[in-house]
């Protein structure tokens, strides 16, 4: 095929220029010749666009049939046997057909190829972040229309288009699919300038959050793809991976702290695993715990076709601090998951005082993690009696003890009494600046009824408010219940005393007289 074609007066070079510069080409004809870009060639079959490479051989049929017809006329031109009119006509004819031949092979060449996934594996990087690798690769359009179509095309019509090529792909992960879903990668999007078919390029991206499964996006010669992958895990690091939700907490004595773990499988065998915690203090108690089952563990192991596991670590601190650890002061450690290697090796070196930087070297999965004791303010009141009875004329009066029986010294505290209404209150001390732990207070409370207090029974409620560590210490509130009984009657009373004697004293007598009878 020709390297150049005849125009009117010129010659248009289109073959031999790279794709952009053909297209702009082609573009630029279709505006500067609209005769040529409306009428349509007579023998344009509507399957064409159902069968791109069967219409590019039509295409390129009418093309050599249209060029043959165009040389045959110039010479019978150039010998006057036709004239000028007929010449310009074959010349359009020659025109339609070569526009027709360069949009089929446009077409065919800008959706021929397609692109595969060939592997998506996510493996842990080195922070900790999920990575997952992308392998693609061109897939040229095959069957027996793709031969025909590379075997009717000259090398130079071939490289111009170079079907096994796709140029400008964009790649991205997304959660969902769809133009609404939501991108999970980090960068948000990877650009290929080329690729090209036997060439297969890896494309790497950091996980924004955790995914098992993402949705592959590819955006290329103007349209959009879009699958659904599950991620293979790779196995090339021989580890289980561990992540915390929780990286730091705060846990006060006598309590416990629980991390939720999530095991990640990045190896290729169905080995048994062993769970692990270096860095502890020895009083500060550990366990793993299944989530859903509450049952205690120490070693793992992987199903086939499952890679992940869910875990607890649950922490359980002493009632107090010990020389080992100090409140305040974080604790920092590892949660640990290794194979019977490894395992091994930990116990030589927990054993070793030496092998204490060789534990980081351990070839296992590991998180490191946090915790920050936290002591506790408790109060404790006592009293002797908070039952009491009065007379009207009378006074309660008490002592209180109280007692800081937490694990740290209390501050501010405060005693208040609400009395009954139109009652008299009176504690003392009111405010203690501070109570260490261990330590009491001894407060005198005073309750004075008001003149005329009519006889019954009253409450008096003794509210005690504290704060540890800029923490209100809650406490249980004492109620003191008082009854006020009725002034004593004496008159009433003797009148009473000599009745019950004299009756006595006539019971005496006649008892004698009739014994003497």
């Amino acid at each position: 095929m020709n390297n150049a074609v005849r125009g009117a007066g010129c010659e248009v070079w289109v073959l031999p220029l790279r794709m952009p510069v053909w297209i702009a080409v082609l573009a630029a004809l279709l505006t500067a010749a609209p005769l040529a870009a409306q009428v349509v060639s007579g023998t344009y079959n509507p399957r064409d666009d159902q069968y791109r490479m069967l219409g590019l051989v039509r295409a390129q049929s009418e093309y050599e049939r249209a060029e043959g017809a165009l040389e045959r006329a110039r010479q019978l031109h150039d010998r006057e046997l036709i004239s000028t009119q007929e010449l310009e006509d074959r010349r359009a004819a020659f025109e339609r057909a070569r526009v027709d031949y360069l949009q089929q092979s446009l077409a065919v060449a800008t959706t021929a190829p397609h692109v595969a996934i060939e592997r998506a594996t996510k493996r842990r990087a080195a922070d900790g972040r999920g990575e997952v690798h992308l392998t693609l690769r061109v897939m040229a359009a095959e069957g027996a229309e793709s031969a025909r179509f590379l075997e009717m095309l000259a090398p130079e019509v071939l490289t111009q288009l170079d079907p096994g090529t796709v140029s400008g792909l964009s790649v991205s992960l997304k959660a969902e699919p769809g133009p609404g879903g939501t991108i999970i990668s980090q960068p948000y999007e990877r650009r290929l300038p080329t690729l090209r078919a036997g060439r297969p390029a890896t494309v790497a991206f950091h996980l924004l959050r955790d995914a098992d499964e993402v949705v592959v996006s590819l955006q290329y010669a103007d349209r959009v793809e879009e699958r659904k992958v599950l991620l293979e895990m790779d196995a090339s690091a021989e580890i289980v991976a561990v992540q915390s939700a929780q990286f730091s907490q705060e846990a006060d004595l006598g309590g416990q702290a629980v991390y939720d773990l999530r095991l990640e499988r990045f190896t290729s065998r169905d080995d048994v695993f062993r769970l692990a915690v270096i860095g502890l203090p020895h009083d500060v108690r550990h366990e793993f715990r299944d989530p859903q089952t509450g049952a205690r563990l120490n070693q793992i192991r992987f199903p086939g076709g499952e890679n992940q596991r869910d875990l607890q670590l649950v922490l359980s601190l002493p009632q107090r601090a010990s020389d080992t650890f100090r409140m305040d002061e974080p604790i920092r450690f590892q949660a640990l998951a290794l194979d019977e290697t490894a395992g091994g090796a930990l116990d030589r070196l927990r054993d070793d005082p030496a092998g204490t930087a060789e534990l980081e070297s351990l070839r296992a999965g590991k998180t490191q993690l946090e915790l920050l004791p936290r002591g506790v303010g408790r109060i404790q009141v006592r009293a002797m009696n908070l039952y009491h009875e009065i007379r009207a004329s009378d006074s309660v009066a008490m002592d209180v003890t109280v007692r800081n029986v937490g694990s740290r010294a209390l501050s501010q505290v405060r005693v208040r009494l609400d009395a009954p209404t139109d009652w008299q209150a009176r504690v003392d001390p009111e405010f203690i600046p501070e109570l260490p732990t261990n330590g009491e207070q001894r407060v005198s409370v005073v309750l004075l009824p008001p003149g005329g207090v009519v006889v019954g029974d009253y409450e008096a409620r003794l509210r005690t408010e504290s704060a540890a560590a800029d923490r209100r210490v809650e406490v249980d509130d004492k109620t003191i219940r008082i009854h006020v009984a009725s002034a004593a009657n004496w008159l009433g009373t003797g009148m009473l005393v000599l009745l019950l004697a004299g009756l006595v004293a006539g019971v005496v007598v006649a008892g004698v007289r009739l014994a003497k009878r």
